[in-house]
């Protein structure tokens, strides 16, 4: 097994959403999941210590630390058994991504129209499949360097992901500069053609 199949059904799959959904909500998308990576990038170190300082003032609560003859032993106990290790958080942080993910898929839905010509859902597979390459990206950078599945492949999931990640600027701006040149190119054949439309009222010669 070959994690190129798995990159390539991942972006067949986006595709096909991105021509269901269209370009406006796809573009909406991909506006959202480049926010939510940024949060990620500037604020995992500070996710990973509050989620281990919620830890271990529950755990300290549960085993009546409060109570304890030796509080600071048990603080220090508990502090070398963190759930998180600031050292390798990205399972976490790719479970946070996820979420937020989900979130934006469904706002997108919920707050932007969907595709009712096909011109627009034509380009919305286009900046689906920029979407679907982002989040495969994501999912082998957060997820692979965690995961413990015993597969036979031919390429090393961390070797995926710099692969990936070598061409994920220059998908993202063709992407983008692709939406935003059809976009302009439909809107001025719209204008066009409002323009073109006689005003009602008014006498011919």
């Amino acid at each position: 097994m070959s994690y190129s199949y798995l990159v390539i059904g991942v972006l067949l799959v986006f595709g096909a959403l991105g021509f269901w959904r269209g370009w406006l909500r796809e573009i909406g998308t991909l506006a959202g999941l480049l926010v939510a990576w940024l949060v990620l990038v500037s604020a995992g170190e500070t996710f990973v210590g509050i989620t281990n300082r919620l830890w271990l003032i529950a755990a300290f609560t549960l085993r009546d630390g409060y109570d304890s003859p030796a509080p600071g032993a048990l603080i220090q106990s508990l502090r070398e058994r963190a759930p998180l290790d600031p050292r390798h958080p990205d399972f976490f942080l790719g479970i946070i991504f996820a979420l937020l993910a989900v979130i934006v898929f469904l706002a997108a839905n919920r707050f932007v129209a969907r595709a009712t010509t096909w011109s627009s859902q034509a380009l919305g597979t286009l900046v689906g499949l920029a979407n679907g390459y982002l989040l495969a990206y994501l999912g082998f950078r957060y997820f692979a360097p965690s995961a413990r599945v015993n597969l036979a492949v031919s390429m090393n999931p961390a070797d995926v992901a710099d692969a990936l990640g070598r061409y994920l600027p220059t998908v993202l701006v063709a992407g983008v500069v692709v939406a935003i040149g059809i976009a302009l190119v439909s809107s001025r054949r719209i204008t066009s053609r409002g323009s073109a439309r006689p005003t009602p009222g008014r006498s011919r010669g």
